[in-house]
């Protein structure tokens, strides 16, 4: 009986986190337009638009503090994975960081012989818009990322082409990494240039290309 009532309550889990997660990528779709539609005003007026309109009328269904926070933290990172133009209201915060978005696709700069290098390392690192270092552990098939703070995230590793590669998110205990996608998730990335053991890679989201590089340890 304790077997079927654990299986339960698992489900129902499962369930109120999906419907969870349909319901915030709904609202983060309505803020993406919002975003869209009055883009020739300044920023800090569209996040007060978007903050009023939408993202406080939503947290105020939720009675309880704990709970609001959880809620805003998916809002916060599920808007970096849905809305570009969310995204592009954060600029670097370190000029240590590399990450950039621009709209036309980069120019491919590698040999598929150097694309096929990438994988028989197994210890990479790249910098985050903080300017923090998450190194990625490469192996078995699993890429293995640990950040500073102690905490990790988990994706498979598989290779897409010669110079593609696609991740797919498994676990993570990482604030923005466990918030930004839910198992299954799937992020195809794209080799195009390599010099010295950096490698340039790119990430298309919608009409989007995000471009950063991954070093080899």
């Amino acid at each position: 009986m304790k077997k079927y009532l654990l299986a339960f309550l698992l489900l129902f889990v499962h369930f109120s986190r999906s419907q969870s997660i349909k319901s915030i990528d709904s609202l983060t779709t309505e803020i993406c337009k919002s975003l869209v539609q009055n883009q020739a005003l300044d920023n800090e007026i569209r996040i007060n638009t978007i903050n009023n309109s939408h993202i406080t009328p939503y947290l105020a269904k939720f009675k309880d503090s704990i709970v609001q926070r959880r809620v805003f933290e998916q809002l916060f990172f599920r808007l970096h994975k849905n809305c570009n133009e969310f995204v592009a209201l954060f600029p670097n915060e370190s000029e240590k960081s590399n990450w950039s978005m621009q709209n036309e696709k980069p120019l491919d700069e590698i040999s598929r012989e150097e694309c096929n290098h990438f994988d028989e390392s197994s210890k990479y690192y790249y910098i985050e818009n903080s300017g923090a270092k998450v190194a990625v552990t490469l192996s078995d098939h699993l890429w293995t990322e640990n950040f500073n703070d102690g905490t990790f995230s988990k994706l498979r590793y598989k290779k897409k082409g010669s110079c593609e590669f696609e991740l797919e998110f498994i676990e993570s205990n990482n604030l923005s990494r466990k918030n930004l996608s839910i198992k299954g998730d799937k992020y195809l990335y794209h080799l195009y240039k390599e010099e010295n053991g950096t490698y340039n890679v790119y990430l298309k989201n919608k009409e989007t290309y995000y471009i950063f590089t991954i070093i080899r340890q």
